[in-house]
């Protein structure tokens, strides 16, 4: 979405095959891509970026914080870090857990487990998740709750709700429809 708006971008995740797929998908090398794990520091990438985004991963990690913290170092000063995770009321309203307060307990994704993909998610409150922004100095600018699909309780969200607020964080750059502000100052997402 950025890369092609002539944003330099930098894609990073833990599992060397999706990397391996990501990069088979960018032909050109117009994005930059990584195998890491972003809950240990990356001091190579402190300060680096002008906006980061991490797009449902934040429950598939147990050391949060330290991944919390990778973000935040990540930033320029006054960055903006765009994180979509799944609310983790919606465990406890879908059936998933039965005791929200049951923190850092793991669990199987219900779809993915029944197709034999062994992955799980980490049940944490609302509270701790915040906790863990304050404590490596980011702050709460927007909270925006997203409905999922109402046909299937598992369902990613549907094209046009994935990142319901981008425009604005990339409108603080002054890129909104047009990203070439954002674009020419350097790398700019994670």
């Amino acid at each position: 979405m950025l890369a092609g708006r002539g944003a330099r971008v930098t894609g990073i995740d833990i599992s060397p095959r999706l990397i391996e797929i990501a990069r088979a998908r960018d032909p050109e090398g117009t994005i930059e891509y990584r195998a890491a794990d972003l809950a240990a520091p990356l001091p190579e990438y402190a300060g680096r970026f002008d906006a980061v985004a991490s797009y449902l991963a934040l429950n598939d990690v147990y050391d949060y914080c330290g991944f919390v913290t990778s973000l935040g170092e990540a930033l320029r000063p006054g960055g903006s870090l765009v994180v979509a995770l799944n609310n983790p009321y919606s465990y406890v309203v879908r059936k998933h857990v039965a005791d929200y307060f049951d923190s850092g307990t793991a669990f199987p994704y219900r779809g993915m487990a029944a197709e034999g993909i062994k992955v799980h998610f980490y049940h944490r409150t609302l509270e701790e998740y915040l906790d863990a922004f304050y404590a490596a100095g980011l702050g709460l600018t927007k909270l925006v709750d997203v409905r999922t699909a109402s046909n299937n309780q598992d369902t990613l969200l549907p094209e046009g709700f994935r990142f319901p607020f981008m425009n604005q964080v990339l409108s603080k750059f002054g890129g909104t429809p047009n990203l070439n502000r954002l674009a020419r100052r350097g790398p700019t997402a994670l």
